[in-house]
């Protein structure tokens, strides 16, 4: 499309625990997490399909790749290591933008040896007008520019939580922060809003939801958003959200590691998104690729197409 800023969407890669934890990392919850690993996770998540999704974002010709969380598993400094080398390896040619996921904040860390690795990443205006990378984990959200038009709004919903949950939050600090970060935004911006958990109902389950989800939707509600992207729940979705200009779409990324597909979960799976400039104003063009295991090639498998009006500025 020409004219069009088109960028990459992979989500929940869960690359490979590199190495066997020594058992005083795993006297807290990533015992759990470690045991869930060797006894289910390794074998559907496989680093062979998560590796042939970058190498085909590297021949797309895309201005981006935002990841929406769950680099890793259980968050060891170990692992935080083997992803960023990862990260350099295969996509060291186009610029990364990141928020985390509950897997990489599985407990609470020390951010220079985990999450800070990916400090770069998460480079953008906190709200002070410079861009500047991400400092710690309450330091969200940030606003990264993609080309002149497109605007990616990251926020954290994952804190680290107790033994057997998978829910996220934003807090009342976030949220306060990302209104006043809406409220100002040129109204001429394409704005992409990335997060980890889903924030519309029925996604996941209650121990896996969004906890503070109908203050999110209500922010959006009022300023507007365009295009909403998360993961999570490793099966892809689609659903709308209301905005001042008419519901949006929220896209829900599958597993970007998966090898095979069972029920609803699909095999690994990257979206593009093409944004252009319409009469009225924008065009959203949704490329889905999948992995084919038996063929280890990535392939189209469907294109869907979303209009969005020019947001009006809010009152």
């Amino acid at each position: 499309m020409a004219g069009a800023m088109k960028f990459a969407h992979l989500t929940d890669i869960h690359l490979p625990i590199p190495s066997k934890p020594s058992m005083g990392s795993l006297m807290n919850k990533r015992l759990l997490g470690y045991l869930s690993w060797t006894r289910k996770r390794r074998h559907r998540h496989k680093i062979e399909a998560a590796n042939a999704l970058a190498d085909d974002i590297a021949g797309q010709n895309c201005g981006a790749v935002l990841i929406s969380g769950d680099l890793v598993n259980i968050a060891l400094p170990a692992e935080y290591r083997a992803a960023r080398k990862w990260v350099d390896e295969k996509l060291s040619d186009i610029p990364v933008v990141f928020t985390p996921g509950n897997h990489d904040t599985y407990v609470a860390t020390d951010w220079d040896k985990t999450l800070g690795l990916f400090a770069n990443e998460m480079r953008g205006d906190h709200g002070d007008g410079d861009a500047r990378p991400t400092s710690g984990a309450k330091d969200f959200p940030y606003v990264a520019s993609i080309g002149d038009d497109v605007a990616v709004i990251a926020v954290n919903s994952s804190p680290p939580t107790a033994p057997g949950l998978a829910s996220g939050s934003l807090g009342q600090e976030q949220l306060s922060r990302l209104e006043k970060m809406l409220l100002p935004m040129e109204s001429d911006k394409f704005r992409v809003l990335m997060l980890h958990h889903p924030i519309t109902d029925g996604v996941v389950s209650i121990r896996k939801g969004l906890n503070d989800a109908k203050e999110l939707r209500s922010l959006i509600a009022k300023y507007g958003v365009d295009l909403v992207l998360h993961g999570h729940a490793h099966v892809p979705h689609e659903n709308f959200i209301d905005t001042p200009s008419g519901p949006a779409p929220v896209i829900g990324g599958a597993s970007a590691s998966h090898v095979h597909g069972h029920g609803k979960i699909s095999p690994a799976r990257c979206n593009y998104f093409s944004i252009a400039r319409a009469a009225a104003g924008w065009m959203i063009t949704m490329e889905i690729r999948q992995w084919n295991n038996e063929t280890g090639l990535v392939e189209t498998i469907e294109t869907k197409t979303y209009e969005r009006p020019l947001r009006e500025n809010a009152a």
